[in-house]
């Protein structure tokens, strides 16, 4: 596990009157991005990540602002400015342009196989015009994400992310694009798109509890994200990944949830 550096409270520097993380205290990653023309925004996602590590280094969070909760703030920043860290540094590699699948390589490998290949073209077909929507404005394993039921013997099963032992290793940065999404506006792009190759992109929920998986739908609708809210859809879908990055390591799971008989 890598340890986060502790900046001092009297060392942060402050965006738009909120407490942030020197830029030359970040990442290495952010600071490439920030001076990156892939992404729409550099500047902004750079200072959200910013302002996100430092809130969970100070401990400014609700939690910490309860009289009968100060005795716990050291705790808090210590643990969740760990887990903060690692989603910053995680996404700070993830807006690397690098990081990205090359959608024709794989398209390429999928045509070479005889199993489930309209289906899984579909699925690489609806990813690539996600991307053609959306670019470099959402981190890489947004894409990653949804291109993994092709690691599958059959596209269409259905796993609980934590309690898969070979999605063990994707599970923290999967889930968490999962949860981020269901940002409405985002979430009816996503459908949308999804919908034209006739298929729609599950993610069900048990809890904390994670699955995906790909069903056919009846038809096909359109939706455009709002150009009035495109850029604050997108960067709600960002502290979200965020959040839900961090969250993902305290919350406790049941295989009670998933199990097909149970006998209590």
């Amino acid at each position: 596990m890598m340890v986060a550096p502790v900046i001092s409270k009297a060392s942060l520097t402050a965006i738009q009157g909120e407490p942030a993380i020197p830029l030359n205290k970040m990442p290495l990653s952010w600071q490439r991005i920030v001076d990156g023309d892939w992404m729409s925004e550099p500047n902004v996602y750079t200072a959200m990540a910013q302002v996100f590590l430092a809130k969970h280094q100070q401990g400014n969070v609700l939690l910490c602002e309860r009289p009968q909760a100060a005795h716990l703030k050291a705790a808090y920043c210590e643990g969740n400015g760990q887990l903060a860290y690692e989603a910053v540094d995680h996404y700070g590699e993830a807006f690397l342009p690098e990081s990205y699948p090359n959608l024709d390589q794989i398209r390429q490998a999928i045509v070479l196989s005889s199993y489930q290949t309209p289906e899984r073209l579909a699925l690489i077909d609806t990813v690539s015009d996600l991307f053609d929507e959306l670019g470099y404005d959402v981190p890489a394993t947004f894409y990653w994400t949804f291109l993994h039921p092709l690691q599958r013997d059959d596209l269409f099963e259905i796993r609980s992310f934590r309690f898969s032992e070979q999605d063990l290793g994707v599970a923290r940065q999967f889930d968490a694009i999962l949860h981020g999404g269901y940002v409405s506006m985002l979430r009816r792009l996503i459908d949308s798109i999804s919908s034209r190759h006739g298929y729609f992109i599950e993610h069900g929920c048990g809890c904390e509890n994670h699955l995906a998986k790909l069903k056919p739908c009846d038809s096909a609708f359109d939706y455009q994200l709002p150009t009035a809210t495109r850029r604050k859809t997108l960067r709600a879908f960002f502290w979200s990944v965020m959040e839900e990055y961090l969250l993902f390591e305290q919350r406790a799971a049941t295989r009670l949830v998933y199990a097909d008989s149970l006998e209590i």
